[in-house]
């Protein structure tokens, strides 16, 4: 449809036509084109005045060409000129265009582009000497969250803006600087031969396209872009658990806990259904769910017990883990959290997720587990976008895929 529209276009002002024509009067018909008029002279004036120059303008076309690029053609000739539209037209949308921050010129700061705000970028960014370089952050949040800490805000103990701080504190120049800069937005392909990374924002929020895709050319790049939370491709974990590695996952998982001690209070709700909702799992016994599951304890014995005192018996915490909890730790470390946890209240279950359903998982030796609120923190793995890159990468890292 584009071809025949630019050609046409080409065609009106050029005098050329494509297909055969007949002359009627000052209308010239022509096969497979809409009628024009006067768009060349007419045949009969031509005879009589055996002046055929216009025909000069004409080549003969390459059939086999034309019928390579998908174009079925009855013609004979072809404007020069209308061809010369066309070609100009299709290079235009051989590659995709996006606006952005150009190559730097000679005599600028050289541009590092960073990738992610998490431990990682952030110290580097903080020890960049801005005087030399301009820094580029791109990242879908525009804080470091201190993840030791996220579990204590899932209760209350402390408050989630506690455990954040913004990247333009920790690199100032994101802020003041005019040539510095931090995007909101996901990286999606990095081009190492012209030295320019591919964004797209998280959210459109009236932005004239969607996605609102941009590029950022760079002279250094740090790829900091973190991890993603492993689960081992078992069915139902991405839909039905909680993760905990942002503040917006503490957030869902505090919500979800508040509101399954409401409703278990309402009337008509069986002792069965009460003690699903208010089942706490916590699947890994790594730090993090060993520090998720102490501080639900805490909860349950310091506050809850005061709080929801009709439904407070039927408050429970497992923490399912297939070999020992803190397995990379000292053994008395491993000793310790063991005591406090069963001290605390914490069920200690061993065993492997075969997979999650809403209300309940089922472990490889067939045991079901209800549960009101799962917690999934098996470790972390590469992020699909590091796994993508065509970049050298450690040898161990297909073991994560």
């Amino acid at each position: 449809m584009a071809f025949s529209r630019v050609a046409r276009s080409g065609l009106r002002r050029t005098g050329g036509t494509f297909g055969s024509y007949s002359n009627e009067g000052d209308v010239v018909l022509c096969e497979g084109v809409s009628i024009h008029r006067n768009p060349l002279p007419s045949l009969q004036n031509a005879k009589a005045a055996r002046d055929f120059s216009y025909i000069s303008s004409f080549r003969k076309i390459d059939h086999l060409n034309m019928q390579s690029r998908g174009i079925r053609v009855t013609p004979q000739y072809q404007s020069a000129t209308a061809e010369r539209i066309v070609e100009e037209s299709e290079s235009e949308f051989d590659e995709p265009r996006y606006p952005g921050l150009e190559a730097t010129k000679p005599g600028e700061k050289p541009r590092v582009v960073v990738l992610g705000t998490g431990w990682a970028a952030c110290r580097f960014m903080k020890g960049l000497d801005t005087r030399i370089y301009d820094i580029v952050c791109v990242s879908p949040r525009n804080h470091m969250v201190f993840t030791p800490l996220l579990a204590s805000t899932c209760v209350g103990t402390l408050e989630f803006r506690s455990v954040v701080e913004p990247v333009n504190r920790i690199q100032s120049a994101l802020a003041t600087s005019p040539n510095s800069y931090f995007y909101m937005a996901s990286c999606f392909s990095v081009d190492t031969d012209k030295h320019e990374v591919y964004c797209e924002t998280i959210s459109n929020g009236g932005l004239p396209h969607e996605p609102y895709q941009f590029k950022v050319a760079y002279d250094k790049l740090v790829i900091a872009a973190g991890s993603e939370p492993l689960t081992f491709g078992i069915k139902g974990v991405q839909e039905h658990a909680f993760f905990l590695r942002e503040v917006n996952h503490a957030q869902e998982i505090r919500k979800k806990l508040l509101l399954n001690l409401m409703l278990s209070e309402n009337p008509g709700i069986s002792e069965e259904e009460k003690k699903r909702l208010l089942h706490c799992v916590v699947i890994g016994g790594g730090p993090t769910g060993v520090e998720f599951s102490g501080e639900l304890s805490d909860f349950i014995m310091r506050d809850v017990r005061d709080r929801y005192t009709h439904v407070k018996d039927y408050v429970k915490v497992t923490l399912i883990e297939a070999n020992e909890i803190l397995s990379s730790f000292d053994v008395s470390l491993r000793q310790y959290a063991t005591n406090h946890l069963t001290k605390s209240g914490v069920g200690l279950m061993r065993g492997v997720v075969k997979e999650v359903h809403p209300k309940n998982i089922v472990l490889n030796d067939g045991t079901n587990v209800p549960y009101g609120l799962l917690v999934w923190s098996t470790g972390v793995g590469p992020s699909q976008f590091v796994k993508s890159l065509d970049l050298p990468k450690a040898p161990w890292w297909k073991d994560w895929y």
